[in-house]
């Protein structure tokens, strides 16, 4: 802490390289706040209301951890020094009050301490140094605190969808506390920092138009306020092309330019089911990202061994024929094919065969599936049960997404005539031959969860919470929304 002495020092040489005798820190608050009791000042006794400034209600900090690893480290606190004297703290106060044009409180941000610590300081009616350092501790520490704040959540969200989900698996970094230190110590420019952290997506700039504009009763604006935020987990624009899933709608959506050029039913992973609840599975679609970069036409389905314990050990034990009615065929772990006749399926662990569904009009992948890497074995395919796509509720999956016109997704991932017209008739005459089709150009894929989005027009949409996620959110949520 008591390095910032030295930041001081530096700082003072800065306004006069030249002088023979420069001025102390105490004469440069002087001149700028013109009141001489600053002429006194006594950097121990301001590092002590740093102290207490830290020990005392910092409940109200967003990181009280950081802001006292911060205070204790070699460098320490440079605010003051670095953004007081440069409009730095006025320009931060400005874009915080104006942080409810995200639909957050400016309040968290310590605006009304801030201030009122700057206007005090700027009364020339300060008669007390002990009073001096008490306001300059306050601006250092909750001018550092709120801009980490304040860029985290404009850049990250107000909380992280990690903690708040399971099942959330798309890459997201947060703030840590050694690039807050390097944000701090770096002389910063308080405008450029803030204004880049404004978010870009266009979908973003849409809700909050209406947040600022839109006639919007109490119910829609805590929706709108819970799609901002979960753009904001999402950071950059969607690509020029891609793929858009949204689980509640329960609709697939292909887009280029902003353009959609296409929508269809999907079916997506069933709410939880009472049967597994015991064992903690689950079979809700992720949120995720990925790029669609190949597809198995006519596709050999390689059975889960969750599924194989749940759904198809039973009907094999009361029927090994089972097995080749449904066009499957087993295997053991190396990867012989076995005649299930000869399994003791009574006794022999499902953990010492594989499983597997040929291709055929029965798969269960259907004919066509559409493969991103990712390590939670997901991905989109077509499926023999066309009828599941006329219900309303379509979330029945076993957490894969199953599309209802495979054809067209197909030829808007190849982008390629000849190509797609090749699948087309491959997928409509059954044939029992897999065949791999590698994109040239792979296509983002985006399974996300937003139960309130916009049409065509820009008008506000609202799906069911499906998976009850918006709750959760709410509660997160509620502390920090204006």
């Amino acid at each position: 802490m008591r390095n910032l002495v030295l930041v001081y020092f530096l700082f003072i040489l800065s306004f006069s390289s030249c002088q023979t005798d420069p001025p102390t820190f105490g004469d440069i608050l002087a001149k700028s706040f013109d009141q001489e009791i600053f002429k006194d000042f006594d950097s121990t006794a301001y590092f002590s209301a740093i102290e207490k400034e830290l020990k005392g209600d910092n409940s109200r900090l967003f990181n009280p951890k950081w802001m006292r690893v911060l205070a204790d480290s070699s460098r320490g606190f440079t605010w003051i020094p670095n953004q007081l004297f440069t409009g730095g703290t006025d320009t931060l106060l400005y874009y915080l009050e104006r942080s409810e044009e995200h639909g957050i409180d400016p309040s968290i941000f310590h605006t009304v301490e801030i201030s009122h610590a700057l206007n005090r300081l700027k009364s020339k009616q300060i008669t007390d140094l002990n009073e001096a350092y008490q306001l300059l501790a306050k601006v250092e520490v909750l001018s550092s605190d709120a801009l980490v704040a304040y860029l985290n959540v404009l850049e990250n969200g107000i909380v992280n969808p990690k903690k708040l989900y399971g099942r959330y698996f798309v890459g997201h970094k947060r703030y840590s506390l050694d690039k807050a230190k390097h944000l701090l110590d770096s002389a910063l420019n308080v405008s450029e920092v803030v204004n880049h952290a404004q978010p870009t997506n266009s979908i973003y700039r849409k809700f909050q138009h209406l947040l600022l504009e839109g006639d919007l009763n109490k119910e829609e604006r805590v929706k709108v306020l819970m799609t901002m935020e979960r753009l904001r987990w999402m950071g950059e624009d969607f690509p020029d092309k891609y793929v858009f899933v949204n689980i509640p709608e329960m609709k697939l959506q292909m887009i280029t330019a902003g353009a959609v050029e296409q929508t269809m039913n999907v079916c997506v992973g069933e709410t939880e089911n009472k049967a597994f609840a015991k064992t903690g599975e689950n079979h809700e679609t992720p949120m995720m990202r990925g790029v669609l970069d190949r597809m198995q036409v006519n596709p050999v389905w390689n059975i889960p061994k969750s599924i194989v314990k749940k759904e198809l050990l039973n009907s094999v034990r009361a029927n090994p024929g089972y097995l080749e009615s449904r066009n499957m065929v087993v295997y053991n772990l190396k990867g012989q094919i076995v005649d299930p006749y000869t399994i003791n399926w009574q006794a022999d662990s499902v953990e010492n065969f594989k499983f597997k569904q040929n291709p055929g009009f029965d798969n269960s992948l259907g004919n066509i599936k559409f493969i991103f890497a990712n390590p939670y074995a997901i991905y989109l395919h077509d499926t023999p049960a066309k009828q599941k796509f006329k219900v309303s509720n379509r979330a029945l999956s076993h957490g894969c997404v199953r599309v209802e016109d495979p054809t067209s997704l197909a030829a808007f991932l190849v982008n390629n005539e000849r190509e797609a017209e090749k699948i087309a008739t491959e997928i409509k005459d059954s044939v029992n031959n897999s065949r791999w089709v590698k994109m040239k150009e792979g296509i983002p894929v985006y399974l996300s969860y937003y139960t309130t989005w916009l049409d065509g027009d820009d008008k506000i949409q609202q799906f069911p919470d499906i998976y009850g996620y918006d709750e959760r959110l709410k509660v997160a949520m509620k502390k920090y929304l204006n």
